[in-house]
């Protein structure tokens, strides 16, 4: 079910989860570039992302953003030194993976699945199964209509547009609704 406040939209029977802050400390990153030793690529990098804020990583190319951005998330552990924190605790890899999502910069969709059946796909993924077919109907049917993507419901995921496959991509990570959300690129 859908509400209007003040002009946001809002889906009214996703679970609330508990809020995440995401702490971390003096990250070190290097790469090992064979007779040339050891190349720094982060130096002692340290920040914090609030919980219901949005926050973002910026500078230029070649900067680290993406590198620290895949070891905040835990998809690279090698070569880095310094400390994560998930709400002032040390980061437990096995249960931050199950409260996190990652959308990356190209977008992975099955092609010849349904935007219908990509998001049914995820919510039997993702959610419990204990949850009925009819609470996972509700919260997919809400996404999508949050998402704007109730028109092309039907179309196969590789005729969406650029902007459709990357409101899906968000779409299936919502599911679940994750307390962390890490977006690469996310408006490329």
């Amino acid at each position: 079910m859908m509400n209007e406040n003040n002009g946001i939209q809002m889906v009214a029977n996703m679970e609330s989860k508990e809020t995440k802050n995401l702490l971390f400390r003096d990250m070190k990153y290097f790469v090992i570039q064979g007779r040339a030793g050891k190349k720094l690529i982060l130096k002692g990098i340290s920040g914090e992302f609030k919980a219901g804020e949005l926050s973002a990583i910026m500078g230029p190319s070649g900067a680290g953003k993406s590198s620290l951005m895949n070891i905040l998330a835990g998809y690279c552990t090698k070569n880095v030194i310094g400390d994560v924190y998930v709400s002032s605790l040390p980061r437990n890899m096995q249960q931050f993976r199950k409260m996190s999502c990652y959308i990356m910069q190209d977008d992975l969709l099955l092609p010849h699945l349904s935007v219908d059946e990509a998001m049914m796909c995820s919510a039997n993924l993702k959610l419990s199964e204990k949850t009925s077919y009819i609470t996972k109907r509700k919260i997919v049917d809400n996404i999508i209509n949050l998402l704007g993507l109730r028109e092309a419901v039907h179309t196969r995921t590789s005729q969406l547009s650029g902007g459709q496959k990357k409101r899906l991509a968000i779409a299936q990570e919502l599911v679940n609704n994750p307390p962390i959300m890490f977006f690469d690129e996310p408006t490329r």
